[in-house]
């Protein structure tokens, strides 16, 4: 009986496991270490784009030039973004982003316009004209946060089969106040395909964070209020091996 017990268990498992196979982590940066510029990413900018102290700096600042970039070697399809962002230092003009898909035909991007406005544009023909800001569900990204915040997240959806670009953007800054920058939702598939990049143009200086691009299946999870992004990588405890061993140890 105990071994029948433990046969449906197991049966169960892999049942589960094969359904949900198709889960998958795509790319996963905390900028603990060096910066992979074979495999994982690219940068026309290697001396200004640069780990330090667990944040992925782009200092456009130091450069002597008017912008600096970093992009991911892999292309993707559609796909669950995370990462939190960073003002470091601010010049005085310019703007600070990144493509959240980048194609050669267009692309979808978060912008940091002038310090205090927060916009999801394209820079070519899209669902919006290009570089105007998308409609924004919760009102436009200008006024409901302090200019002077410098910690942000922003989590994105890109999903074509559905035709839909979701992207929420929170002010952490203050850890015990959170607050919803702005939430976007457009019916759109333009850009189908593409690489993400984080870039700074006449900013200063902006951080970047904790990046992690998923399979749709991990939205919900990563869309929610407590998502740790270090804690999204596939645990020991979910393997098949380990939890034969615990079934062994609880006697059944």
């Amino acid at each position: 009986m105990i071994h029948l017990i433990r046969c449906a268990v197991i049966l169960t498992i892999l049942v589960f496991g094969a359904y949900s196979v198709t889960a998958e982590i795509l790319l996963q940066e905390d900028f603990e270490g060096d910066l992979d510029l074979t495999t994982k990413w690219q940068t026309g900018h290697p001396k200004f784009v640069y780990p330090k102290d667990g944040i992925l700096y782009l200092n456009q600042g130091k450069s002597g030039g008017d912008y600096v970039s970093l992009r991911s070697v892999q292309h993707f399809n559609d796909m669950v973004i995370y990462y939190e962002w960073f003002i470091i230092e601010w010049s005085g003009q310019g703007d600070g982003g990144g493509a959240l898909r980048q194609t050669p035909d267009g692309s979808y991007w978060m912008r940091w316009w002038g310090r205090n406005s927060v916009k999801v544009t394209t820079n070519k023909a899209g669902p919006v004209n290009a570089w105007q800001p998308f409609p924004a569900k919760g009102g436009p990204a200008q006024s409901n946060y302090d200019a002077a915040s410098d910690h942000f997240i922003l989590k994105a959806a890109l999903m074509t089969q559905e035709k839909r670009v979701t992207i929420h953007i929170w002010d952490i800054t203050d850890p015990k106040k959170k607050v919803q920058v702005a939430e976007w939702e457009v019916k759109d598939d333009t850009y189908k395909s593409g690489n993400i990049s984080f870039d700074c143009w006449k900013f200063g200086i902006y951080g970047v964070d904790n990046v992690v691009v998923a399979t749709p299946e991990h939205e919900e999870e990563i869309f929610a209020d407590n998502f740790d992004p270090q804690k999204l990588a596939i645990e020991p405890e979910g393997k098949l091996a380990i939890t034969w061993g615990d079934l062994k140890s609880s006697g059944l």
